[in-house]
């Protein structure tokens, strides 16, 4: 009887071994891992805060007039001008040299029409005091020309470039002065043009068409309740409660801002431009997921704390699988139940 040879022994030990590896990795199960396993669900969440504005995108109607320009009285050859489309003309500054003589954009209330001399009366000396007084000068509004606006009108005048000996003791000039109808006002087109002579017109700048009246074409439904501007560029327009904006002063702000004079400049037919409809003091609200919430009527709901009772929130609105409540009382949550026990009420 011939024995194996113990090469052969050998091999069927290493066949035997390999054997029974592969049984044991057979019989134990690999650990799946932690990336692919399936996530344990969340019996609880911690309720956020966040501040919500109710931002809407909406489009202003705007009600326009008549073009308008600031026109010189001054007579000769443009020597100088500050004039350009990207930037706002404003009240106090010296808009244009002409003949070497300033004019100089001036927002009173009424146009200066004529000289003023010492005791004049009226609108046009009223205008001027006021704005004096905003760009610094302190007066005492009450539509007399009186020594102390003259010292502050010929002192205005002087710092910007107007010669001391052109002017007379007692009268306030007026063709130094070129109204303008705010105290910002953005550009529509520079008319002037430098070496050239000013225009039969006087026209320096030309401005875009007066803003008599702007509206939300269509108002959002279920808005957040509150007061509420439109932000414009970098600005905050105060509008009422059916949309819209009708006061003097929040007209002005539009009319100055350069998206007006864009869309005004290029609108066919009734101009509009796209503006933000927000909320002017945004609220604080409590964020949580949509599946924390049961027992829905109108914006009501109910939410299950970890403990103690249901409580009924109000619900003020969603975004991207979030939900935005307030509990009534100012009362903060903490923790919710993700998934509560729908079986109960908390009406």
């Amino acid at each position: 009887m011939r024995f194996p040879s113990a090469a052969l022994l050998a091999l069927g030990a290493m066949v035997v071994a390999a054997a029974t590896a592969a049984a044991i990795v057979v019989a134990v199960p690999a650990e799946v891992p932690a990336a692919l396993r399936t996530a344990a669900p969340t019996s609880t969440v911690r309720v956020t805060e966040r501040t919500d504005a109710d931002e809407r995108q909406v489009q202003l109607a705007l009600d326009t007039g008549a073009p308008r320009a600031v026109v010189t009285s001054r007579t000769g050859t443009v020597t100088t001008s500050t004039c350009s489309t990207g930037a706002p003309v404003r009240s106090g500054d010296v808009l244009a040299r002409v003949d070497g003589r300033p004019v100089i954009a001036l927002a009173s209330d009424e146009p200066l029409w004529r000289d003023l001399e010492l005791g004049d009366r009226g609108a046009d000396v009223t205008g001027l005091q006021r704005e004096l007084t905003r760009l610094g000068a302190g007066l005492s509004i009450d539509g007399v020309l009186g020594p102390g606006t003259l010292r502050a009108a010929h002192q205005f005048l002087v710092d910007r470039g107007v010669d001391r000996d052109d002017l007379p003791d007692d009268v306030v000039p007026r063709d130094p002065f070129a109204w303008v109808p705010a105290a910002e006002n953005a550009v529509l087109a520079c008319v002037a043009v430098v070496g050239a002579a000013v225009d039969a017109d006087g026209v320096l700048v030309e401005l875009p068409a007066e803003l008599r009246g702007a509206r939300i074409e269509a108002l959002p439904v279920d808005p957040a309740p509150g007061e509420r501007v439109l932000r414009i560029g970098n600005a905050d327009v105060p509008i009422d409660a059916a949309g819209v904006v009708s006061s003097p002063t929040s007209l002005a702000a539009i009319t100055a801002l350069p998206e007006y004079a864009a869309t005004v400049a290029s609108a066919d037919g009734v101009p509009t431009v796209a503006v933000t409809w927000t909320l002017s003091r945004p609220r604080t609200v409590q964020v949580v997921p949509p599946t924390a919430l049961w027992d829905l009527e109108g914006d009501r709901a109910c939410v299950q704390p970890t403990t103690g009772r249901p409580l009924r929130v109000e619900v003020l609105g969603s975004e991207l699988g979030q939900s935005f409540v307030r509990v009534p009382g100012g009362r903060t949550l903490d923790r919710i139940r993700a998934a509560p026990d729908r079986s109960s009420s908390c009406r």
